[in-house]
């Protein structure tokens, strides 16, 4: 079950890699764009790579709740007629299900320790 977990921590980077790259690259090649996704996704790396550590199931399990908060403030906000939220597929795999499968995984491993 680590081994799904860190498999997935890597995925969730690598999505955070490229969208960084897709921000950058609209963003006039700005890269100040990149410094908080690209901090992001070297944690998540990290995170991976010392994933048997009890501090770091702590500290997925808080990254994996604020980024489902996150998701469910932003489609609060949409609420707004300014502000719109487009749905899509790739939007729900990347921004709910995989963090609520971590999430899970993560839980599941603190419960067995």
């Amino acid at each position: 079950m680590a081994a799904v977990l860190r498999a997935l921590l890597v995925l969730q980077a690598a999505f955070a890699l490229t969208a960084t790259l897709g921000m950058v690259a609209l963003m006039a090649f700005d890269p100040a764009y990149a410094v908080v996704p690209a901090l992001a996704a070297t944690a998540l790396f990290a995170l991976a790579a010392l994933l048997p550590r009890r501090w770091a199931l702590w500290t997925v399990l808080g990254l994996e709740g604020v980024a489902l908060c996150g998701v469910w403030l932003q489609q609060v906000a949409a609420l707004l007629p300014q502000l719109g939220s487009t749905v899509n597929l790739t939007a729900l795999l990347t921004t709910i299900a995989l963090p609520a499968v971590v999430l899970a995984l993560t839980l599941r491993l603190l419960a067995a320790r």
